[in-house]
């Protein structure tokens, strides 16, 4: 419905990463549409070449027609890459160059407490704001990338119904290889997240249950 609200004189951009855009891509009727994302065919403007370090995230911009900018941004975790090449596959199409994108992306601010990047003598990755199985998994592959120490501190999900315990017994199965120690916080709430990483074979003195 908002494809066709646009009429036949506009133009729209689909998440190329997402099957369920893509089909949307593939019903729209407009004249004028758009593709971006990090993999797949097709893309108006894609992300390539991405990497997270304790600074932020760099990738690499590339048109459809070759042509191609290095992009550094504050922001973390491979959905937010997406996001920003949305944003920038819109002002590529109002006639912004790529350099001045990029120049864009480096100001981007994250947003508090999501993945949120605070340097210090001990580098923490902030995404407290809430936890839903898809971010969740992110989070982890992000803590994943950085070298060192890795140390997650979690009270699990919430507010999932019947399904909250084995998402949080997955959780833990996931967290296994993504992380040196795992500090619960709630020890009853917890308890699927440990059974989970005992599961997955990480030492149950590494686990340290509190609160």
């Amino acid at each position: 419905e908002l494809m066709e609200g646009l009429g036949p004189d506009g133009c729209c951009f689909f998440n190329g990463d997402d099957e369920n855009c893509r089909a949307l891509y593939n019903r729209c009727a407009l004249p004028e549409k758009y593709l971006f994302g990090t993999q797949g065919e097709g893309l108006f403007l894609a992300a390539e070449e991405i990497a997270v370090g304790p600074e932020g995230s760099t990738f690499t911009l590339r048109a459809a027609d070759g042509e191609g900018v290095q992009c550094k941004t504050k922001l973390l975790g491979r959905h937010n890459i997406v996001n920003l090449t949305g944003a920038a596959a819109c002002a590529y199409r109002l006639g912004l160059t790529l350099p001045e994108i990029a120049e864009g992306i480096a100001k981007v601010e994250p947003v508090e407490h999501r993945l949120q990047l605070i340097q210090g003598a001990v580098t923490v990755i902030d995404d407290a704001f809430n936890a839903n199985p898809v971010g969740s998994r992110e989070a982890l592959n992000v803590l994943a990338s950085f070298a060192g120490r890795r140390i997650c501190v979690t009270p699990g999900m919430v507010e999932l119904g019947t399904q909250e315990a084995e998402f949080n017994r997955e959780l833990g199965r996931f967290m296994a290889d993504k992380t040196d120690l795992a500090i619960l916080v709630g020890k009853k709430h917890t308890r699927p997240i440990a059974e989970g990483l005992v599961a997955a074979g990480f030492p149950e003195e590494k686990i340290y249950p509190v609160g």
